[in-house]
């Protein structure tokens, strides 16, 4: 067995027991209660909103491909992004979603790297444009979640913005690699120094165009959770959900989960019911989350590969 095989069996393990650790914890018939009287026009909304984010995802990435003259038509890099979710929530393979679409993208270049920067910019554009929604959101009512939860999303996103403004400025990144020990140190760390490279492959342009877009996605994300809050009844209102989310995107990079299974749940059980949500709503949301924005996605990523690989078999026998 590989080490890579070891690791993903490891995130199932995890998964499987934060969600029996979370369900021995709950009020499984207030959860049952709460999932069947969940209004099905809201979650349809919450649907409709989450393949609405992919297509905008795609445009996003788009932009970025032009820039480097890598041009492929907003249909094809939708399908690859759906690709995307189907191995990257869907099969526990050793392939997760961003390098089953780095996969995709090389048939479209014959640089490689084209692939993996772009890759790499649109997940940071995405994040950062996230963080962003919820300072906005903290802005506009400080008072709307606890003071620890409010302090560390400033936190996240200063940090966001330091590391951003120095991804830029190929200048200042250059002058600090030379002149300061730790900061030579810290972008000598492989996973920094590529995204670093990547970034400054591209003109501020095409960057802001996609960062407005990434912030256009993210509402759209928010407003799934908000649909999806509304069809279980839960009494959250749209700042939470704006700072909430964010967090719990920065939580699921942790690698140690399969699909975020378990620690999505158990993030949205302690941030909502700080603000009066009961926990079994909270945990309801984030299934709900899991299901309409992975799995229904995921599916959908599955249909489009097969078919793919469907033409390509006929291609081949022609």
């Amino acid at each position: 067995m590989s080490r890579k095989q070891l690791f993903n069996i490891l995130k199932v393990v995890v998964s499987l027991g934060l969600l029996a650790f979370i369900f021995s914890t709950l009020d499984r018939a207030a959860f049952i209660q709460a999932v069947s009287r969940a209004n099905p026009w809201w979650l349809l909304a919450a649907l409709a909103m989450m393949m609405l984010g992919v297509v905008i995802r795609a445009w996003r990435w788009q932009i970025l491909l032009d820039a480097i003259a890598v041009h492929v038509s907003l249909t094809e890099l939708t399908h690859i992004y759906f690709i995307g979710f189907l191995f990257n929530n869907l099969l526990p393979s050793g392939l997760g979603g961003d390098a089953m679409r780095m996969v995709e993208l090389s048939r479209h270049s014959e640089r490689v790297t084209d692939a993996v920067t772009s890759v790499v910019v649109d997940r940071f554009l995405g994040l950062s444009a996230l963080q962003a929604i919820a300072l906005m959101a903290l802005i506009a009512d400080w008072g709307a979640v606890p003071a620890g939860v409010a302090y560390f999303t400033v936190a996240i996103l200063l940090g966001g913005l330091v590391a951003g403004y120095l991804l830029i400025n190929r200048a200042l990144y250059n002058m600090l690699r030379t002149r300061v020990g730790l900061f030579h140190r810290l972008t000598g760390i492989k996973v920094i120094g590529n995204l670093a490279e990547s970034f400054q492959r591209y003109p501020l342009g095409a960057l802001g165009r996609a960062y407005l877009v990434a912030l256009l996605f993210n509402i759209s994300l928010i407003a799934m959770n908000v649909f999806i809050g509304w069809g279980l009844g839960a009494k959250a209102n749209l700042a939470h959900y704006a700072i909430f989310v964010p967090i719990t995107s920065l939580v699921l990079l942790l690698p140690i989960s399969f699909a975020g299974l378990g620690v999505r749940e158990e993030t949205y059980r302690r941030l909502f019911s700080q603000v009066g949500v009961p926990q079994e709503i909270a945990v309801a949301m984030s299934l709900l989350v899991y299901f309409l924005g992975n799995i229904c996605t995921g599916l959908i990523g599955g249909v489009i590969y097969l078919l793919r690989s469907a033409r390509g078999v006929v291609s081949e026998e022609g």
